[in-house]
Order: C-alpha cells, then sequence, then structure tokens
C-alpha cells in the first residue's frame, strides 16, 4: 500500500494516462511519383483519412509521435515514453490500391519476396520489442493510414539479376509517390498514367522527414554492411545508401513513405534472388543487423533510452 499524497499522485497520473488515449498504428523486380498531396483516385474515405494528422515539425524529437506508457510501478510516478516502429513485410496480401500486381520477385530460400518477408518482419519485431520499442506490423496495405511513430520500414529482397541497398524517403517539389500502369505493371511515373489504377491519399514528406530519413538509413547501412560478406554466403553486392532524388525511384519514391506519418521511412532490400539465396536464409542475423541501425538511429536521437 502506498499512503497518502504518493496514492493521489499516482491516481492523478493514471487519469493522465489514460486521457492520452490509445497509440496510431501501418513492387516484382528490381526496385530501381505524384506531386506531394495529389492523387489520381478518389478523395479519401473516413478509413484512409484520420480524423487528426499533425504536420511535421522541424525537429525530429519534437517531429516523432511515441506511444506512452508507463516504465516503472512503485515509487516513481514518472510516466515515460516509448518510440514506436511500424515494420512492413513487404508484397504480404492484402495489397496496396494502385500496387496490386506487384505481388514481390520469385525464387529466393523460401520460393518468393513474399515468403523471405514474413518471416524477417517478425524476427525483426522481437529484436526491436526485446530493446523496449513498440512495434506494430504491416502488410503491403499500410495499415493503418497515417500513422504516427518514430520509424516506417519495408522490408524486401530484390530480383534475380539485383543486389542490396536502402532507399529512404526524399523530399522533391512536384513529386509523390509512384504511379504504374493499371494496379502497378510498367515504369514508375511521377504522374499517373491514363489507366492507372485510383491511389489512397498521400501523406507528405517533407524535408525535415527526409533528414531524418537519411540518418536512419545511414545507421542501417552501417550495421547491415558488415553482415553482407561472402562468408555469410552472399554473391551479388550491397549498394549502400540510395543516393537522393537521383537514386532507384523504386526505392526513394516507394508508396509506403506516404501512407504514415513516422518522422523517418526506409526501405531495404536486403539481397538478391539466387545470387544471395544462402545469404537470405539467415533471417535471425539479418533481423539482428537491422534492429541494431534501428536502435542506434533512436539512442542517438534521444527517442530511446
Amino acid at each position: 500500500m502506498i499512503a497518502g499524497g504518493t496514492t493521489l499522485a499516482l491516481v492523478i497520473a493514471g487519469i493522465a494516462f489514460a486521457a492520452l488515449g490509445p497509440a496510431s498504428r501501418p513492387d516484382g523486380g528490381p526496385k530501381s511519383a505524384t506531386p506531394t498531396g495529389q492523387h489520381g483516385g478518389t478523395q479519401p474515405s473516413a478509413q484512409d483519412m484520420p480524423a487528426a494528422v499533425g504536420p511535421a515539425h522541424a525537429r525530429l524529437t519534437a517531429r516523432v509521435q511515441r506511444t506512452t506508457a508507463p516504465s516503472t510501478i512503485g515509487r516513481s510516478t514518472t510516466l515515460k515514453t516509448r518510440p514506436v516502429v511500424y515494420v512492413q513485410a513487404g508484397h504480404q496480401s492484402p495489397g496496396e490500391p494502385g500496387y496490386l500486381w506487384q505481388t514481390g520477385a520469385s525464387g529466393g530460400p523460401f520460393g518468393s519476396e513474399e515468403a523471405f518477408n514474413v518471416r524477417l518482419a517478425p524476427a525483426l519485431e522481437a529484436k526491436l520489442r526485446a530493446a523496449g520499442v513498440i512495434v506494430h506490423h504491416t502488410p503491403a496495405l499500410v495499415t493503418p493510414w497515417g500513422a504516427d511513430g518514430a520509424v516506417f520500414i519495408s522490408l524486401h529482397f530484390d530480383a534475380v539479376g539485383g543486389s542490396a541497398g536502402i532507399g529512404y524517403a526524399v523530399a522533391q517539389p512536384g513529386r509523390g509517390e509512384n504511379y504504374y500502369q493499371g494496379n502497378g505493371s510498367g515504369t514508375a511515373s511521377s504522374v499517373p498514367y491514363p489507366h492507372s489504377a485510383a491511389h489512397r491519399h498521400a501523406t507528405k514528406v517533407t524535408y525535415a522527414v527526409q533528414q531524418h530519413s537519411l540518418k536512419l538509413a545511414n545507421d542501417l547501412a552501417a550495421t547491415f554492411r558488415p553482415v553482407f560478406t561472402p562468408a555469410n554466403g552472399t554473391r551479388s553486392h550491397f549498394r549502400g545508401v540510395e543516393p537522393g532524388a537521383k537514386g532507384n525511384v523504386r526505392m526513394q519514391f516507394f508508396y509506403g513513405y506516404y501512407r504514415v506519418n513516422t518522422g523517418a521511412r526506409v526501405l531495404i532490400e536486403c539481397g538478391a534472388a539466387g545470387t544471395d539465396n544462402r545469404f537470405l536464409t539467415k533471417v535471425n542475423l539479418m533481423a539482428s543487423s537491422i534492429g541494431s541501425g534501428i536502435i542506434k538511429y533512436l539512442r542517438q536521437t534521444g527517442q530511446l533510452g
């Protein structure tokens, strides 16, 4: 039992915590864009558009929204926050409108890119949770739309003949997510084709988001490169971080960046089908490496103790 003023303080803290409410939760060849805020489909439905989506702030520590949870029970009544990370298993059903035909590369050690992604995602999620991160899983259909948090990461591998690399959200005036023919075929375009399928409403990628995403991409490269070695079964190469707007548009203007409001947004190609099959079986090794990069980023930006 805790007597007197301490009891009152705990009651008040409990009321304040309850008032915060629940937290928001989230292409098949080599991953080689509409203006921000524009889309080629219908206006967003109530499901697509949450009641309130906050703008990006100038600084990451202010920009990133976190789920609040009590960190201790006992003497301290201080409520501490934990960062929220969204992990997308690329191409996992259900798909995203406008990209439904993009079911991922074939081959790989588990038969398809999707089969690889759905193995890697939970291993990564477990690694992050063990470090104190709040983690939410999302399939190709980013769920929920407009989710706030610290990080969005989309997991993939490349097609035969490809390689490993890391993309990140780029803010380029007059350009947003990629468009394709129908529901995802053909060459990526910054504007809709005449027969492009409707897209859900797009969130914004600001310059601040770009800077935060680039830092995370660099941190991931620093932890992934040491394990992407021939000794671990690789035969392709690691390209590192894509070079901004001049990089692979499929990775730099990936639709997932435009369905969330996280502070940092990245995509990783973990290797190539065929040439890197032996490496791609090492799911736990990759999860540890990618998780270490995310944790490094969260700690360096003051979001994780």
